[in-house]
Order: C-alpha cells, then sequence, then structure tokens
C-alpha cells in the first residue's frame, strides 16, 4: 500500500513537473495506479473505520468490566466491613462478660476475705478467753 502511494505520488509529480512530456509508458503506469491507490485507499478507510469500531467496542467492555469490578469490590468492601463489625460487637459483649464474672468473683472473694477476717477476729477473741481462763486455773493450781 506504501508502494502504491509513493509511487501514485511520483507520477502525479512527474505529470506535474513543467517542460516535460508524459511518455506512454508513465500514462499506462498512472493509469495502473491510479484505481489500484483507490482501491487502497478505499481498504485504507474500511480498514479505519473498522479499527475505531473494534476500539470503540472494546472501551465499552472495558468501561463495563471495570464497573462490574467497581461494584464487586464495593459489595465485598460493604460485606466485610459488616463482618468486622459483628466481630467487634462480639468481642465487645464478651468483654463486658468477662468484666462482670471478674467483677462477680471480686466480689465473692472481698466477702470470703471479710468473713474470714470476722471469723478470725472471733477466733482470737475465743483464744484469748481460752488463755485467760487458762492463766485463772493455773493461779488456782
Amino acid at each position: 500500500m506504501q508502494f502504491t502511494m509513493l509511487a501514485l505520488i511520483y507520477f502525479i509529480i512527474t505529470q506535474i513537473t513543467p517542460g516535460q512530456t508524459a511518455s506512454p509508458e508513465s500514462d499506462l503506469m498512472l493509469k495502473i495506479f491510479i484505481p489500484t491507490g483507490a482501491v487502497s485507499g478505499t481498504f485504507s478507510i474500511i480498514w479505519y473505520y473498522l479499527v475505531r469500531h473494534l476500539l470503540k467496542q472494546n472501551q465499552k467492555q472495558f468501561e463495563f468490566a471495570l464497573q462490574q469490578n467497581q461494584k464487586q469490590s464495593e459489595a465485598a468492601q460493604k460485606q466485610n466491613q459488616d463482618q468486622f463489625d459483628k466481630a467487634l460487637s462480639q468481642i465487645e459483649k464478651q468483654h463486658k462478660e468477662n468484666l462482670d464474672e471478674s467483677r462477680r468473683t471480686n466480689d465473692k472473694l472481698f466477702d470470703v476475705i471479710r468473713k474470714d477476717t470476722e471469723y478470725k477476729e472471733i477466733l482470737a477473741g475465743v483464744l484469748k478467753g481460752i488463755e485467760i481462763a487458762i492463766d485463772r486455773i493455773q493461779e488456782k493450781i
């Protein structure tokens, strides 16, 4: 195709150049190259519009695929966010339950310690009373 166009340009320039007469061979070549160039030009135009159409179609497919990918990405991100929120709320709930259980256990432990202290005071009082009683008995003996 390029050769045809270059040959056509060459022969047109040789025909336009003043002072030269056209030879019968160049007329024949010109008659051959003009239709061939026209056919090549027609094919070039058809090829150009075909490629342009295919590029537009590919662009539309690319945009559609990009939109679908973006929608899927947004849906996945929303699903991940929902799962994260559920997991976070479950962890908060478990933490609260564990904290409440720990408080109840500490309260029970403090009750046991308080009662133990009370019993030790009572026991200390009883032992003091026994000691006094033993001392009195020893004094009498």
